[in-house]
């Protein structure tokens, strides 16, 4: 396929897209490339702020796929739902000073799932949640939680009815193949053996080191090993070719790919402090593609269905990957975890 309609694709929405999601992902997915490692269906987030729930959620289906022979399909809207009542009790014994938000960061989807688990898709999705109508009504709900002095349990419940109706059979836990699992048990079982190096590359903070990185939507204040670019890149290359997934964060491709100058840790950062780098979306990277000429492209995985772009993927050249990216998530069975 031409480059220019390539880029073009993954410019085409700006945010999100609002098409209906997918009520079964059950079988692997085919992607238009034959390097990509194994994918579960596209997923399609709709009018929710979540891409890097989907996109670290994208990157543990595949990690199980490519290392525990494992097919499973999971509920972003869980992890959803764990933020936004964790945010309203956050917020209420604040006194309201503390917000409520969907937006977030890549290893804060990773905290979520490790405290408060994940449950299977079918068993937890929604086809119609607007993520800034629910912040909104929790909003509410929380005020008038303050206004009343009500209490959590009663502010819990009111929150509740406001969120996707839980079924009974998986608020307390459910049974998987012969087995119970609670929440957290089932997450602590996919996430057993797995670990994720949470990597940026940017020189106003010494190299080698973890550092709170400075983003709008790192509420809970992760830190992030700062690597540099060198070395950012080639494990992120490293880990595709031993089939790790990785999860990447930053600004989407422009029209023509950025040309890398002389000296390219001082570009990014030149990039980064002039705000060229917003913190835009998240996507899981699942393979490279080399073409004939040389030139290198990161296969992307994305989360606005599979109307977008080639089936819901996408190219990101080299040079988009190394000026744009803010930080990955590297999945393997080693890590740095801060």
């Amino acid at each position: 396929m031409n480059r220019k309609i390539i880029i073009a694709f993954v410019i085409s929405t700006l945010l999100f897209s609002c098409a209906k999601t997918e009520k079964k992902c059950e079988e692997v997915s085919c992607s238009p490339f034959k390097t990509t490692l194994r994918c579960t269906p596209v997923k399609n987030q709709g009018m929710t702020e979540a891409c890097w729930i989907y996109a670290f959620l994208a990157c543990v289906e595949t990690e199980r796929m490519e290392h525990h022979n494992d097919s499973v399909n999971l509920s972003p809207m869980w992890l959803m739902r764990s933020l936004l009542v964790e945010q309203a009790t956050e917020k209420y014994l604040s006194q309201g000073a503390l917000p409520i938000s969907v937006r977030g960061i890549g290893p804060d989807a990773e905290r979520l799932m490790r405290e408060y688990g994940i449950v299977q898709w079918d068993a937890y999705y929604s086809d119609s949640v607007n993520s800034h109508v629910l912040q909104e009504m929790i909003h509410e709900k929380v005020n008038d939680a303050i206004n009343d002095r009500k209490k959590l349990n009663a502010l819990n419940k009111d929150v509740d009815k406001v969120l996707p109706y839980v079924p009974q059979n998986i608020r307390n836990g459910f049974f998987l193949k012969g087995t119970h699992y609670t929440h957290k048990q089932y997450s602590d079982s996919l996430l057993s053996g797995i670990s994720v190096k949470w990597l940026t590359s940017y020189t106003h903070h010494p190299f080698g080191e973890p550092y709170v990185i400075e983003l709008s939507d790192n509420f809970r204040r992760h830190a992030v090993m700062n690597v540099e670019i060198e070395e950012f890149y080639s494990q992120v290359v490293q880990a595709l070719k031993e089939h790790h997934p990785v999860f990447w964060e930053g600004k989407m491709p422009g029209n023509e790919k950025p040309v890398i100058e002389h000296n390219l840790a001082f570009q990014r950062q030149q990039a980064f402090e002039s705000f060229q780098t917003p913190d835009q979306h998240s996507m899981a990277i699942v393979g490279i593609k080399q073409e004939e000429d040389g030139n290198l492209f990161f296969i992307c995985k994305n989360s606005w269905g599979k109307v977008w772009g080639m089936n819901g993927y996408c190219l990101m050249s080299k040079e988009d990957f190394l000026i744009n990216t803010i930080l990955v998530g590297i999945f393997d069975g080693k890590g740095f975890n801060v």
